[in-house]
């Protein structure tokens, strides 16, 4: 198996890659993670996807980001072994439900240390030009080139993560699937195996940057 599939003849109109996803989309279970490095365009990603059926989880914030697998809301909830609980929650989930997932820009982590917990994981990274999922830490005071070099390395450090899990995955250009709203919504549902919407203006809405909101 190459590891990858072509999808469309054009590789300029691409809004994302697909990779190891040979005979996934008819598997019953499957376990959705959505990730990539904070301020990268994960909520957007994940608003699709869920627009487009998939459970990320219920009464999620603006963010889309499901408590339970978040590090920074189990940090003040005071859970010294937040890996431990994500265990256990993966646990009730995978009893509970088939085809789930959740998004958390850091899961990298904690994906290695619950990766035998995973029932059939699909990843979702989601990639973003640097210099501007470096912007935030600049304005907060960190160096140019230290915050731009820290988002590359752990961009790499996912895709390592990509290359030794050979899970299906589907690499998303933000950027692109920006500029492209309708192949995306296409690519997103098909690497999910559900049925394309035929009216997808709300969810090209929800795309619009700036537009975020609980859905």
């Amino acid at each position: 198996m190459s590891g990858k599939s072509q999808k469309k003849s054009n590789v300029m109109d691409e809004t994302t890659i697909s990779l190891f996803e040979q005979g996934s989309t008819s598997d019953t279970r499957k376990t959705y993670i959505i990730f990539g490095v904070g301020r990268g365009g994960t909520t957007m990603v994940a608003g699709v996807a869920k627009l487009c059926g998939l459970d990320i989880g219920e009464d999620l914030p603006i963010n889309l980001e499901d408590n339970d697998f978040n590090l920074a809301v189990l940090k003040k909830k005071g859970i010294s072994q937040p890996v431990v609980h994500i265990i256990n929650v993966l646990a009730q989930r995978n009893q509970s439900k088939d085809i789930w997932g959740w998004k958390f820009p850091r899961a990298i982590a904690y994906l290695p240390l619950i990766r035998e917990h995973l029932v059939n994981p699909h990843l979702i990274l989601v990639s973003r030009d640097p210099i501007a999922t470096a912007t935030r830490e600049i304005l907060s005071g960190t160096p140019k080139m230290d915050a731009i070099e820290l988002v590359l390395r752990l961009q790499l450090r996912n895709m390592e993560l990509v290359k030794q899990w050979e899970a299906p995955t589907l690499i998303v250009s933000y950027e692109r699937s920006i500029q492209r709203p309708e192949q995306f919504i296409t690519d997103m549902c098909g690497f999910l195996g559900v049925e394309r919407p035929v009216d997808t203006a709300d969810i090209r809405a929800f795309m619009q940057p700036g537009e975020y909101k609980v859905i």
